[in-house]
């Protein structure tokens, strides 16, 4: 019965995206950092499929990273979809090392945030990935958006 119990909550867990608030602290520095991170439903630790946007030294940086889609230049279209709103298209940079897209751009980031807030899921598709990320049964996103842009506000320089 255990076992059972078990194998059904893992595979829950697989079938949900997470968004959550985080207070990021540097190592050397200790200087915190706010985030909120979102994990892809298939998300695990061989192929990451995650994003985040976090204040990173005084500006906003949203990143994607998508271990299992390959990509050869330095600039990546993304098209984002929320619940069943109208999808859009950003073009992120990207980095061909570490498979991440990356935007500084406010546009992007606070359109990101609006389509997020009250979403019950989302799907993220890099241009040469081949499945689109999926961030299914989000929990409560209309408090953890506001949270992080509350606590952004009072703990950043950004």
């Amino acid at each position: 019965m255990k076992m059972l119990i078990l194998t059904y909550l893992v595979s829950l867990s697989l079938l949900a995206g997470d968004l959550y608030n985080e207070i990021l602290v540097d190592e050397f520095t200790d200087e915190e950092s706010v985030a909120l991170t979102f994990s892809a439903d298939e998300d695990n630790e061989i192929f990451r499929k995650w994003g985040q946007i976090v204040c990173n030294e005084g500006s906003l940086l949203i990143g994607i990273e998508d271990t299992d889609s390959w990509h050869f230049e330095d600039s990546i279209r993304i098209k984002f979809r929320f619940d069943k709103n109208q999808p859009f298209e950003r073009t992120f940079k990207f980095d061909t090392d570490s498979s991440f897209a990356y935007s500084y751009s406010e546009e992007i980031i606070f359109t990101v945030l609006d389509e997020l807030r009250g979403s019950g899921s989302f799907i993220i598709q890099l241009e040469e990935a081949d499945v689109p990320m999926r961030f299914t049964n989000i929990y409560d996103s209309e408090r953890k958006v506001a949270k992080f842009l509350d606590t952004l506000i009072s703990k950043s320089d950004c």
